[in-house]
């Protein structure tokens, strides 16, 4: 395995040169008119405009690709790129566009569908080793009343649910993956995927959430480990030494009497940023950073990293900020130029895990899983601690549990079944029914 990474290091370092960290450049268009009672000139916006544009990190110089702009809005809650096709993708109201990384065009726009009534799809992420985009898929359910005074029917939210699905950008349509529904999703503290371990990882506020690529299921989900004020932020996967890195943005937070709303209010004295990363198995976050360096990225501006420098690059504010992977310290800082525009959203880069392979596979055959024609079963908690239980359509003979494998670990003729001599990881119960039926079904302990 080292091996293998060494070998993915020295291409890496070779590729650095010719990577493209490219991202949505904004430009508004302002004209003037003389108020005559203020006796001052007003500036009012007329337009906005969006374009590609490319960023050098060392110079903070960003440069128009191509001639094409566009008065179109953009969502800020996802976009990746294609480095093999040279394609850069983001969603745009219910539609997905696609630009090309050379002239700048859109080369396609097509709208968002799929098996469920959801036009939206969100945190897009590419996985370069099989060349699939991933990403969640918001499901909300409504009810109606009728109200009596407005005299029409009023639809009210009742529940959300979020499904992990693939993207096809040629098409618009998006395609499930397994039928695991996942809880609130913050969208903008950022996602990443390991394309050797096949996992995609997202922050849902203080826990970070891996699912795996093959069936969609919940392949870790840990607490992250810092204070209550404190979040972990612009995760972004290195496959040059397997980390996953990101920023820990910590509120120091005061509180002092009102007496006039008569309660105690809270208020933010000060924020302080470290250069961090994550063990994405236990929740741990390590700080890398020695103390306090005082930028913190710009959860739209995106965040990526050079392997060639060991260099984790970020936006903050009008500047583009690098930070070195091995002590945390800034190692550049410069102010963001631009032909036109004046801030650079979702930025992207190819520079990070090209022609990365998969090293984990699905471990059907080692777990002997067989057709389920009439049974069904689930398994809860999941992710669990101490003990699982589950619940099927038919009458349980035996729960056996074994591990990625297929070694046999732990067996009971109950429905729950004590797991926590368990290690934390992955594993498949197989599940004995009446009449010789058998199921399979596959859980996290943490």
């Amino acid at each position: 395995m080292k091996k293998s990474f060494s070998t993915l290091t020295v291409f890496f370092a070779l590729s650095t040169a010719f990577a493209q960290h490219v991202g949505i450049v904004r430009n508004n268009y302002f004209s003037t008119y003389y108020d005559s009672i203020l006796m001052i000139d007003i500036e009012v916006l007329d337009s906005a405009s969006i374009r590609l544009g490319s960023i050098d990190p060392i110079t903070g110089i960003v440069t128009n690709v191509g001639s094409s702009e566009y008065n179109s809005g953009i969502n800020l809650n996802g976009a990746t790129l294609n480095p093999y096709l040279n394609e850069y993708y983001i969603g745009s109201g219910f539609n997905l566009m696609t630009f090309d990384m050379n002239s700048g065009d859109i080369v396609n726009n097509v709208p968002i569908t799929g098996p469920i009534p959801s036009s939206a799809f969100q945190n897009y992420r590419f996985n370069p080793s099989d060349s699939v985009i991933y990403g969640m898929v918001p499901n909300n359910f409504y009810s109606t009343y009728y109200d009596s005074v407005a005299m029409m029917d009023i639809e009210i939210l009742d529940s959300a649910h979020i499904r992990f699905a693939s993207i096809n950008p040629v098409t618009g349509v998006y395609s499930l993956i397994g039928n695991t529904f996942f809880d609130n999703i913050y969208t903008l503290a950022g996602n990443s995927v390991n394309p050797y371990e096949m996992v995609y990882y997202y922050s849902e506020v203080d826990t970070l959430i891996g699912v795996d690529l093959y069936d969609g299921d919940v392949y870790t989900a840990v607490p992250i480990q810092l204070p209550q004020t404190a979040i972990f932020e612009g995760i972004v996967y290195s496959c040059s030494d397997t980390c996953i890195y990101g920023m820990v943005r910590q509120n120091y937070i005061s509180s002092y009497y009102d007496p006039i709303l008569m309660y105690d209010i809270e208020q933010v004295d000060s924020t302080t940023f470290r250069f961090s990363k994550i063990d994405p198995n236990t929740g741990v976050v390590t700080f890398i950073s020695p103390y306090n360096i005082g930028v913190g990225g710009n959860l739209t501006g995106g965040a990526f990293v050079d392997p060639g420098s060991s260099t984790y690059f970020f936006n903050y504010g009008n500047q583009i900020v690098g930070v070195s992977l091995t002590t945390g310290l800034v190692t550049s800082s410069v102010v963001k130029t631009y032909e036109t525009g004046f801030t650079i959203d979702m930025m992207r880069s190819s520079a990070n895990c090209l022609n990365a392979r998969p090293m984990r596979f699905e471990q059907t055959a080692n777990v002997d899983e067989i057709a389920e024609t009439g049974l069904d079963g689930t398994i809860y908690p999941n992710p669990a601690q101490n003990e699982i239980t589950v619940r099927s359509n038919a009458q349980i003979e035996k729960i056996i549990i074994v591990d990625l494998t297929g070694s046999l670990l732990l067996e009971t003729e109950e429905n729950s079944l004590n797991i926590s001599n368990l290690p934390n990881g992955v594993y498949f119960a197989k599940v004995l029914t009446e009449n010789g039926g058998l199921f399979t079904r596959k859980f996290v302990k943490n």
